[in-house]
């Protein structure tokens, strides 16, 4: 099987954060939302190169930057930036492109110009050798 993805190629994942997703006050969602969003992404970018879904072993550096709110738009980033015999690190990252801004009307929103970094880990991977299904 082919790689269809190689060491910095990103694979990316766009959603919109429901009301059914939030968890505190003020249509909050909770830091763990993200989370799932960077372990699906990350899947994607272990089959896309491996072939294999791999197991998580780790996150690194895990950094919620900014508060995600029902109704924003998400785009969620990975890649590979490091390749062991069977581990992949993965770096991870969340931007808001579109945001809720409940003005001048409940259901205003904003066209972010420069998509706002709301969070970053690193995710480390491990695909056991005989697994490993992809060549370049």
């Amino acid at each position: 099987m082919k790689r269809t993805i190689r060491v910095g190629e990103k694979a990316t994942l766009r959603v919109r954060v429901s009301e059914k997703d939030v968890h505190y006050a003020g249509g909050l969602v909770n830091g763990a939302y993200v989370l799932g969003l960077f372990g699906d992404v990350g899947t994607e970018v272990l089959i896309r190169f491996d072939g294999d879904e791999g197991l998580l072993a780790a996150y690194n550096n895990i950094e919620l930057k900014a508060p995600v709110k029902a109704g924003d738009f998400l785009e969620v980033t990975g890649w590979v930036t490091r390749v062991g015999n069977t581990s992949r690190t993965i770096l991870l990252e969340a931007h808001r492109y579109i945001s809720v801004t409940g003005r001048p009307f409940e259901s205003s929103a904003d066209f972010l110009g420069e998509p706002e970094l709301v969070a970053r880990a690193e995710m480390v991977s491990v695909v056991r050798k005989e697994q490993q299904r992809c060549a370049d």
